[in-house]
């Protein structure tokens, strides 16, 4: 265990959250699924089990969104809001807030351009996730 509170790996999120700023949203799922499974149902740290599964929901929407899949990326993106959401507006050093916020952004664009239209999704929309490995909350 380190010693910022409530993170098993935070070179782990470090790396996933690098990945998901790549736009590689498989690996960064990869990369945050082998955290959320160390977290998942530890006495204090089960509710954290959310926080890494909503981003890891987040990675695999736009995986999904990049790959023209409209249903799986809008089932995805609007289920990581009921995640994260307790988490705004930061959680060891993660921007939740602003992802949150350009997240439901993307969602009403995909939402707005439907399945017929997805490939016209601006993907300069597409959120990169702000960290502060110096943040202890």
């Amino acid at each position: 265990m380190t010693d910022q509170p409530g993170a098993v790996n935070p070179a782990a999120l470090a790396r996933g959250i690098a990945e998901f700023n790549a736009w590689r949203f498989y690996d960064c799922h990869e990369t945050l699924e082998d955290v959320w499974r160390e977290v998942g149902g530890k006495g204090d740290d089960a509710t954290l089990a959310d926080f890494y599964q909503g981003i890891i929901k987040i990675a695999a929407g736009f995986h999904h969104l990049l790959r023209g899949n409209d249903k799986g990326a809008v089932n995805l993106l609007s289920d990581a809001f009921r995640l994260l959401d307790p988490f705004r507006p930061t959680r060891l050093g993660v921007d939740i807030q602003h992802l949150l916020e350009d997240t439901h952004s993307c969602l009403d664009r995909i939402l707005e351009l439907g399945p017929e239209r997805l490939a016209e999704f601006d993907r300069s929309l597409i959120p990169t996730i702000r960290l502060d490995l110096e943040a202890r909350q």
